[in-house]
């Protein structure tokens, strides 16, 4: 399990039924879901909501997978530490890199995501 919490933000609006879909099997207490070693606190996900922002405070690298869909489907970047990485291809990379002032890390699969979470730690 990890201790630096991931952020999950929009570059510009949340794919909210991509975050929806990506989500729907995990277990809901209140604001967190939960799954095995993750524990990730959520916006708003109901009726009338209009945005998406999430963190993981406990997680684990197993969850790589999850976050990359997430952050893929629902057009969210993540924040670990002072990295920030977009997942996804290159049309949704260039769209973010012009959202955002800051150096963007990519992910281009969830295995490179995995890789860059645990050098995160790591580096801590």
């Amino acid at each position: 399990m990890s201790s630096s919490p991931i952020t999950f933000i929009a570059w510009d609006a949340a794919d909210l039924a991509g975050v929806r879909e990506v989500l729907a099997g995990l277990r809901r207490d209140g604001v967190f879901l939960f799954r095995a070693s993750l524990a990730l606190e959520t916006s708003w996900l109901g009726d009338g909501a209009q945005d998406f922002y999430g963190t993981a405070w406990e997680w684990g690298p197993d969850d790589s997978e999850l976050f990359f869909e997430l952050a893929r489907r629902s057009k969210l970047l993540m924040t670990i530490d002072a990295t920030v990485i977009c997942c996804g291809y290159d049309e949704d990379v260039e769209e973010a890199r012009e959202c955002i002032a800051q150096e963007l890390v990519v992910a281009n699969n969830a295995q490179e995501l995995k890789r860059l979470l645990i050098g995160a730690e790591e580096t801590r």
